[in-house]
């Protein structure tokens, strides 16, 4: 029994992308880990722990709701900012498993969907619902976040 032209095609594209989920596999494990360590150094509110995992220099951009932030040290300061030099109550929770899509061996987009909690200003409980998107590329330095672009959902 002879297979078509387009079985062998299908066979093979099947085997090149089953190859390249099992080589993944690792890397993606790491990318689990990193985004443990990214949320729990949220959870601290410990921006310097947080920013260890972005690319430390002037070609980092972050873009949150419309505002472009370019370089890591423009991206520390608000970040310090942000969490109230730490002091801040918010707490983080992952509310879907992260989703990664592969741009090749050493570059992965990171979509994660996450919620807050936090004490507003004027006291009351607040909550929110926001997506991340990150760019992330493997260096000497290992897995750092290149891009990434937050927005609240509504």
């Amino acid at each position: 029994m002879r297979f078509s032209t387009y079985a062998v095609l299908f066979l093979s594209l099947f085997a090149a992308t089953f190859a390249q989920a099992q080589a993944d596999r690792p890397a993606e494990r790491e990318m689990l880990r990193l985004l443990q360590e990214k949320m729990l150094a949220a959870n601290a509110h410990d921006t310097d722990r947080f920013l260890a995992l972005f690319v430390h220099d002037e070609t980092l951009v972050f873009v949150i709701n419309g505002q472009v932030i370019r370089g890591f040290d423009s991206l520390h300061e608000l970040q310090l900012k942000w969490w109230n030099q730490g002091k801040s109550d918010v707490v983080y929770s992952e509310q879907a498993p992260p989703e990664f899509l592969w741009l090749d061996r050493k570059t992965v987009l990171v979509t994660e969907q996450l919620a807050s909690r936090r004490t507003s200003p004027d006291g009351r409980p607040s909550e929110g619902k926001f997506a991340v998107t990150g760019v992330w590329r493997h260096s000497r330095e290992g897995w750092r976040v290149i891009y990434a672009h937050e927005s609240s959902m509504r």
